[in-house]
């Protein structure tokens, strides 16, 4: 979903439309090597996919992550994550 279409700007997302698979690290923003930051920022992409997880499971009352919660996890943290990093 990183595409824009016919000419609209189109937010980035790091997940796909559905939520089915999000991005995180490297694949998702790629550092250089020199610039030794491509690790930190894995790090504190898998901290706000958790931050997304538990605020979903916090919404719905949830004590068990459900495959409908983490589709939504992965939207949200798609949607916010690029502009974080950016």
């Amino acid at each position: 979903q990183m595409s824009a279409a016919e000419g609209r700007k189109k937010d980035v997302s790091y997940s796909t439309e559905e939520g089915n698979v999000a991005l995180i690290g490297d694949a998702a923003h790629a550092m250089t090597a020199s610039m030794g930051e491509g690790g930190n920022c894995a790090m504190e992409s898998a901290v706000k996919l958790v931050d997304a997880v538990i605020s979903i499971m916090k919404e719905k009352g949830e004590t068990d992550c459900t495959v409908n919660t983490m589709n939504e996890a992965f939207i949200n943290y798609g949607i916010s994550r690029p502009k974080e990093v950016q």
